[in-house]
Formats: structure tokens, C-alpha cells, sequence
């Protein structure tokens, strides 16, 4: 795999994007993966490489730049955790809309990445930003992969899972039976308006807890094995030849 790290420019400064693809010129389909919120961590990383490896063109964007560049969770102290989840909640979704535009300008410079349609994968609060994707850039974002998907069923009026009736493209949605952060009972509306869709699908894992697709602490190689086999689906669909 070819891997490459840089620094492009937002509206709000400079910002780092990491990209995995296959070897060679290409170009290859595009897929943007909205990292979870510990950050682009190595299992991240280990992630988007194994989704390259289906030859896709994966980038991902540094989510918190503006409070530290390519901040990673450093732990599992409750001073970790607070760290974690005020970058998580002090990350508006217009700011990684923004991130995701200049991400979107700047992958359209380089040849070995592929124009026209792209695929978007989220984990965790990146499903919320993938669904966002999907619902502002559709003509854009044709595929769509949302694994334990954090606040995307909420009580605002913006909440993601009301567009996902006017998605026409493909979407795949998972989560785990154990997941006592985001669990499925909570997202009912969200599961059932994807599995609505003429292209949708969502599933529950038995046994995976929270950040099941990830490699690390909560990795679930059952669920996060058939997840990726239904994220395949969905991205060859849409996005192959």
C-alpha cells in the first residue's frame, strides 16, 4: 500500500490529511473515512488500509485541528476520556463540512485519485459526519458506511437520520448488541429508515460493543468481519468500473 501524510489548506488553517491507497498511478475511487473519536489513531490507520486493499483511494482528515493537530487518545483515564469527548462535542458538524469541502478540492489535484463518484465511511461520531456527507454532498457521496454510529439520532432538527429517506444511493449501517454508548435501541429511527431505503441495510452484531470495527481495545473480528464484507458490497456498488 502507498501511504502519505500532508498538510492542506482550510478556511480555518492548515489541517493534515492521511491517505491510503493501492500502488500505482491509478486513478482510484475515492472514499473519505471520517475517523472515531479518539482520534486517526493507529488502528485507524490498520483500517483505511484494509479498505485500500479492495483498491480503493481512502483519505482521511485531521477532525481536530484546530484544537491539536493529529490528536490521538492517549489513554483510558477519566482525564483521557474528558479530553476525548470535549474535542467530540466541541466539533461542530459545520466545521468538518468545511474540513470535508477542502478535502473533496484538494484530492481533485491529485491524478491518482479518481473524479466523480466517491463512497464515505464513518465509525462512531464520523458515522454522524458520513451521514451529513451524504445528506449536504449527495451528488457527490453515491455510498455510504456508518459502524457504531454516535449522535445520529437525535432529538434536533437536524438530526442525520432524517435525511436518509432522500438518499438514493447505497447505505450500510451497523452496531453492536453490546453497545451501552450508542446502542441500537436508541437509533430504532435511524435503523429503520435505512433499511427502508431501495439500497440500505442495517444490521446488529451480537456480542460487539462500541468501536467494534476499529482495530483495538473493542475491535469484534465476527461484527467487524461482516461489516466489511457489507461495506465492499456497498462501495463496489456504486463506486466499481
Amino acid at each position: 500500500m502507498h501511504t502519505r501524510t500532508d498538510e492542506i489548506a482550510t478556511p480555518s488553517g492548515p489541517m493534515g490529511v492521511h491517505v491510503v491507497r493501492p500502488e500505482g498511478d491509478g486513478p482510484y475511487p475515492v472514499i473519505v473515512f471520517f475517523h472515531h473519536g479518539p482520534g486517526l489513531d493507529e488502528g485507524s490507520k490498520q483500517t483505511m488500509a484494509r479498505i485500500a486493499e479492495w483498491g480503493y483511494y481512502v483519505v482521511s482528515h485531521d477532525r481536530y485541528h484546530r484544537a491539536e493537530a493529529w490528536y490521538a487518545m492517549r489513554g483510558r483515564s477519566d482525564e483521557d476520556v474528558q479530553q476525548m469527548v470535549g474535542l467530540v462535542l466541541g466539533t461542530t458538524e459545520d466545521q468538518v463540512a468545511e474540513d470535508r469541502d477542502a478535502v473533496l478540492a484538494w484530492v481533485a489535484s491529485d491524478p491518482a485519485a479518481r473524479g466523480g463518484a466517491m463512497g464515505c465511511i464513518g465509525f462512531c461520531i464520523g458515522a454522524r459526519s458520513a451521514l451529513c456527507a451524504i445528506r449536504d454532498r449527495g451528488d457527490v457521496f453515491r455510498a455510504g458506511v456508518g459502524l457504531h454510529p454516535s449522535l445520529c439520532t437525535t432529538d434536533d432538527s437536524d438530526s442525520p437520520h432524517l435525511a436518509v429517506p432522500s438518499y438514493t444511493g447505497s447505505l450500510y449501517i451497523a452496531f453492536g448488541s453490546a453497545d451501552t454508548m450508542q446502542p441500537a435501541s436508541a437509533n430504532t429511527a435511524l435503523i429503520d429508515a435505512t433499511n427502508a431505503l431501495a439500497k440500505g441495510e442495517a444490521e446488529i452484531h451480537d456480542g460487539a460493543n462500541h468501536g467494534f470495527g476499529v482495530y483495538g481495545p473493542a475491535y469484534h473480528d465476527a461484527a467487524a468481519t461482516r461489516s466489511f464484507e457489507r461495506a465492499k458490497v456497498v462501495f463496489d456498488r456504486e463506486l466499481a468500473g
